[in-house]
């Protein structure tokens, strides 16, 4: 595996970092990775391991306000723009991607927060890739409308730029509740301990977000679940949804259920679900990640043209 690294400049002026992969052959096909929340890119290099054994190239970007691409040196801030900087930032690395290996298909994986901004990638650009994986995701939340209404008077009251307790304890913090295999707060990512232990030991994970954060998350779940975005997605694009029955973030496969049957109703026919049963949120670093990660090599091989 070829491991490397680079910069480009967003359409804000922001410096983008992204962590590039690349077999020691051909390679057959891109994995563009779209990292979760309080996450950097970096923690996909077990996973662009395994690919880039199978021919796979992947890049995967820090988005703002994660690794080195970062606001005022704030982590969580996502600056004025917000999310659709973020999104636009994406879009940015499929056009590298496109110019530094022509001809090759690009497949884009979001995984939980990431997923999110995948799916509104799908919404408005889904021409520009290949195919579309995600990992950890949900399709639905009654609570998005009063979350809005809470984070506005939140960030109104309290400010954009503090730290978000409130707004952490109402979302991310029941996560975790009846689970003690550690004592990290964290179990809700995997039953395998050691990535909980290292997740938790990571400086540049699990950082305390701002407020604001959470509002652009908030309005980016309203904005992604509208029908008429859905809609917009291309019909013959190939999705593949994976996730963990226990993953608090998926409803625990209430919501990835709803999110794959509305894009069934929607006419998408390239459509595949997987829910493993037991899993967290974090299934590439589960303890049953080889089946994990060879059920996606599964689907992708199969949507990688000879």
């Amino acid at each position: 595996m070829q491991s490397s690294e680079f910069y480009f400049n967003d359409s804000h002026g922001l410096p983008v970092h992204v962590h590039k992969w690349l077999p020691d052959g051909d390679v057959k096909a891109v994995i563009q990775v779209s990292h979760g929340m309080q996450e950097p890119a970096y923690r996909y290099q077990a996973f662009a391991r395994d690919m880039t054994a199978a021919g796979y190239a992947v890049y995967a970007n820090d988005h703002r306000g994660h690794g080195k691409t970062l606001v005022d040196n704030v982590r969580g801030r996502l600056g004025e723009p917000g999310w659709q900087a973020v999104l636009s930032a994406m879009t940015q690395l499929t056009a590298t991607i496109r110019a530094e290996l022509p001809g090759v298909p690009v497949f884009l994986m979001g995984h939980s927060w990431g997923s999110f901004l995948a799916q509104a990638y799908i919404q408005s650009f889904g021409d520009r890739v290949d195919g579309c994986v995600l990992s950890g995701t949900n399709g639905s939340n009654p609570l998005v409308a009063i979350g809005l209404v809470l984070a506005r008077m939140v960030c109104a009251i309290r400010g954009g730029e503090t730290k978000a307790q409130l707004l952490w304890q109402l979302s991310l913090g029941p996560y975790n509740k009846g689970l003690h295999d550690t004592d990290t707060g964290l179990d809700w990512l995997s039953r395998d301990t050691s990535v909980v232990r290292a997740h938790f030991e990571d400086p540049e994970c699990g950082a305390d977000f701002p407020n604001s954060f959470y509002l652009q998350m908030l309005m980016l779940l309203k904005h992604i679940w509208q029908p008429a975005h859905e809609k917009r997605i291309p019909c013959t694009l190939p999705i593949y949804i994976f996730a963990g029955s226990a993953d608090p973030v998926g409803g625990y496969g209430k919501g990835v259920k709803a999110l794959h049957d509305r894009y069934r109703k929607y006419g998408i026919n390239d459509l595949q679900m997987r829910l493993y049963e037991g899993g967290r949120h974090e299934m590439l670093n589960e303890t049953n990640r080889v089946e994990v990660v060879q059920d996606l090599k599964t689907w992708l091989d199969s949507h990688v043209k000879a």
